[in-house]
């Protein structure tokens, strides 16, 4: 762990709260998804450092992404106090009030991105030690006094529900396939790099086999999509590299091996895939013909009704909303137990990360989230552009970018302990690597482009 900040920073915190910060932020990384205390203390103490260190406030409010973050902030408080105090009821107001609260921690983002110092080798040791955290959690939950071959035919839901679960896995699988350069980079070469291979496969396989087990459609749809981009940003920067003397054998080893794992995968579980992929088509035909009056309520079904009452809801406050957090209320306040009834229950929210914006804060809410993320991607193209993002992170937030976005369209957990650590790392280590700490350091400049870089 390094224990100097960058010289060129136009600060230097002094040497006990850089401890606190770094040391806060790698607890962080490390129990995201393993422990839900440890992960919180890690995420206050990286806060309290980064408060303390006295960062310039004057530059930080230049930065772009903070700028909308600070607007973000601000309308939150503001909306969720007028909501709560035009609310109809006692609970109305608790709900909204405590929905509020719950956005606000997005923008923890801001401190996380100062301790990534512009270092491309931590940020990629964070992500490190995220998956690593969720791999033992997946492990720790695992029944293995009663596990069979039966455990590979049936949906693992132990640790999460299955939508998110397969979002995490599906996420952890492109994050191994993109970074495994860095990964192998990590032992010696000769027989020790060969064993780090080994590893690698095996972890891969067990992030697709999660993926699978998961039996969600969204997250096997984001994933896919996910992976065609990848396929064409890797072809790309192959054919760019070829000229630099990039070493074909190397560059090209992944290519058999993520393919046979990803072959064996299938056939090894094709009648589930075949299940999952057929199941509810006569409802989506019914919705494509615009047959809308005779759907069933299966998950299909009941995601195209609620987005149809997402659409009659926010119509009534098409600009800010109902206030956030009051979807599962409106839910259950609409008198259609036949459309967003769910065999012993409401439906708990709408199954759909936008039409929850929508519904909570209206499009000016939409908007300036939309903005928030528009802006965190352009300065991440524009720091890649200026060699300051290192390529292989590149492609990890793009792929990553890609399958949220669809995965947004099937399900909605933005303020789940899960979901909101997931979004402080991401957002938070892409910020750090584009600019959200200032000027980059010769350590960043020299591992820009090398991910084979292990220090």
């Amino acid at each position: 762990m390094s224990s100097t900040l960058d010289r060129s920073l136009p600060f230097a915190p002094p040497d006990g709260v850089e401890r606190v910060g770094l040391f806060g932020l790698y607890l962080f990384a490390a129990f995201a998804w393993l422990g839900t205390t440890p992960a919180t203390l890690g995420l206050a103490l990286l806060t309290v450092a980064f408060v303390s260190n006295r960062p310039d406030w004057r530059s930080l409010g230049r930065d772009p992404a903070v700028r909308l973050g600070l607007i973000l902030l601000g309308f939150l408080i503001a909306h969720s106090l007028v909501q709560a105090m035009l609310a109809p009821s006692a609970e109305r107001t608790a709900t909204i009030l405590g929905g509020g609260l719950d956005w606000l921690k997005l923008m923890l983002f801001i401190p996380l991105a100062h301790w990534c110092a512009g270092r491309p080798e931590r940020v990629r040791r964070l992500l490190l030690l995220a998956a690593l955290g969720f791999t033992l959690a997946v492990l720790r939950k695992i029944d293995w006094a009663n596990f069979g071959l039966e455990f590979f035919s049936t949906r693992f839901e132990s640790y999460l529900p299955a939508i998110a679960f397969g979002m995490f896995t599906g996420l952890g699988a492109l994050g191994l396939i993109v970074l495994r350069l860095a990964f192998w980079g990590r032992f010696p070469a000769g027989w020790p790099r060969r064993l780090g291979v080994i590893l690698w496969a095996l972890w891969l396989l067990f992030m697709l086999e999660g993926l699978l087990l998961s039996q969600s459609r969204g997250s096997w749809l984001a994933f896919i999509s996910a992976l065609t981009v990848l396929a064409i940003l890797e072809w790309r920067g192959y054919s760019a590299a070829k000229g630099a003397g990039l070493r074909h054998q190397r560059y090209w080893l992944v290519l058999p091996v993520v393919g046979v794992i990803l072959l064996g995968g299938l056939l090894a579980q094709t009648q589930t895939v075949q299940k999952r992929f057929s199941e509810h088509t006569d409802t989506l035909i019914d919705i494509v013909r615009g047959e809308t009056a005779t759907v069933e309520s299966d998950p299909v079904g009941l995601r195209f009704k609620a987005l149809l009452f997402a659409r009659d809801i926010w119509g009534e406050r098409p600009w800010f909303g109902w206030g956030a957090g009051t979807s599962r209320e409106l839910i259950a306040a609409s008198g259609r137990p036949e459309a967003l009834f769910d065999q012993d229950h409401w439906l708990p929210h709408l199954h759909n990360t936008y039409a929850e914006i929508l519904v909570q804060f209206g499009a000016v809410g939409l908007t300036l989230i939309a903005a928030l993320v528009w802006v965190l991607a352009r300065s991440g193209f524009k720091a890649g552009r200026a060699g300051r993002l290192p390529a292989d992170l590149g492609r990890f937030y793009l792929v990553a970018f890609v399958f949220v976005l669809i995965w947004c369209l099937f399900n909605y957990r933005v303020v789940r302990t899960d979901w909101l650590f997931f979004w402080i790392l991401v957002a938070g280590t892409l910020h750090g690597l584009s600019g959200g700490r200032g000027a980059t350091s010769p350590d960043a400049q020299a591992q820009a482009g090398n991910p084979m870089a292990s220090r």
